[in-house]
């Protein structure tokens, strides 16, 4: 059914067929494809990714997964009920020797992803400045789940969970958001770093890790500061059972080979450290999204962050010494309550 389907839509027979980081791989005439499903991805979202991608490769950006079309040239195709996206994967002149720590191509892949002119048309994919406003939403919304899920007669151990750590998440959030607001008023003009094609929520597993090269897909791509992927990527770090602090500050050491920060780019990265993105997007998902199939993998998600709290507060507490800044002598501020007790 697959193969007749995508023999059926692009004119490709399937060869070597395998999985590669959740998404379903073949080869066909000694080219690499890749299979994503569409989702919620729109019409309008397809194009523009399209734009991203080509000016990226105008920039001179490899590993691009390109958008390829069906024979009748429409951007996405029906394959066993289920429509999706397919994507060539570029043939890499890297050797496996000349592939960059993840933290080089990263900041590499923001510096060609910036200066670029404006979409074609008004996007929801430009989050750059913004980050105050769109916290302030998430919390509202949240706050709307909290009351409806108060007075529900019956609730779910997930319910529960949710109804004991929202104060303390909104909280952490309220920080957050005046944190943003005074680097809004006090430093954001200073920043010269200007918005950049970024993802979504970048971690270790954003780029498919192929033995030459990395291979980016754009699906996930907005505009907005550098700083945000960063910023994720530790996140998804920190929150590992395993993490250690030495693997953040060798990311950032790499990145900064190629990208280095500013005063006014290390306070945002805090700020945005501040603000529990984890928290709201399990929230949202649970209750917006989640069909009864996920919502035991939703409560297990939910409660392997909450063991990990302590470990992030630790964390921020220690961010700037970590990486040796002397957030005192730059005037970069720190929440009270993560002040290093003395």
């Amino acid at each position: 059914m697959f193969e007749r389907d995508i023999y059926h839509h692009y004119q490709l027979y399937c060869e070597d067929k395998r999985n590669i980081s959740g998404y379903r791989y073949f080869v066909s005439g000694g080219e690499q494809y890749l299979v994503v499903p569409q989702k919620k991805i729109t019409i309008d979202r397809i194009e523009e990714i399209v734009y991203f991608s080509d000016y990226l490769r105008y920039k001179g950006e490899t590993g691009i997964a390109d958008l390829f079309p069906t024979m009748t040239n429409l951007p996405n195709a029906n394959i066993e009920g289920e429509a999706i996206l397919l994507f060539k994967i570029e043939k890499s002149e890297r050797t496996a020797s000349e592939k960059r720590q993840l933290g080089e191509e990263l900041a590499a892949f923001h510096k060609n992803g910036r200066e670029l002119p404006p979409p074609p048309a008004p996007s929801d994919s430009l989050l750059y400045g913004s980050w105050a406003v769109l916290w302030m939403n998430r919390v509202d919304q949240a706050k709307e789940w909290y009351r409806e899920v108060f007075v529900k007669p019956v609730k779910t151990e997930f319910d529960q969970l949710f109804l004991t750590t929202f104060p303390y998440y909104e909280g952490l959030s309220e920080n957050a958001i005046q944190y943003m607001i005074d680097y809004n008023i006090e430093d954001s003009m200073k920043d010269e770093a200007g918005p950049s094609i970024c993802h979504e929520r970048f971690q270790e597993n954003s780029w498919l890790q192929f033995e030459e090269d990395y291979v980016k897909l754009p699906t996930s791509w907005v505009l907005d500061h550098p700083v945000r992927d960063i910023a994720e990527w530790i996140r998804s770090c920190v929150y590992q059972k395993n993490f250690t602090p030495e693997s953040v500050t060798s990311f950032l050491d790499d990145y900064e080979k190629v990208n280095p920060l500013k005063r006014e780019g290390w306070r945002l990265l805090y700020g945005r450290l501040l603000f529990p993105v984890w928290y709201y997007d399990l929230i949202e998902k649970h209750y917006k999204d989640e069909r009864e199939i996920g919502k035991e993998l939703s409560l297990h998600r939910f409660t392997e962050y909450l063991l990990r709290e302590e470990q992030n507060e630790n964390f921020l507490r220690s961010f700037f010494p970590l990486i040796g800044l002397p957030a005192d002598r730059l005037q970069i501020p720190i929440v009270d309550w993560l002040l290093p007790s003395t």
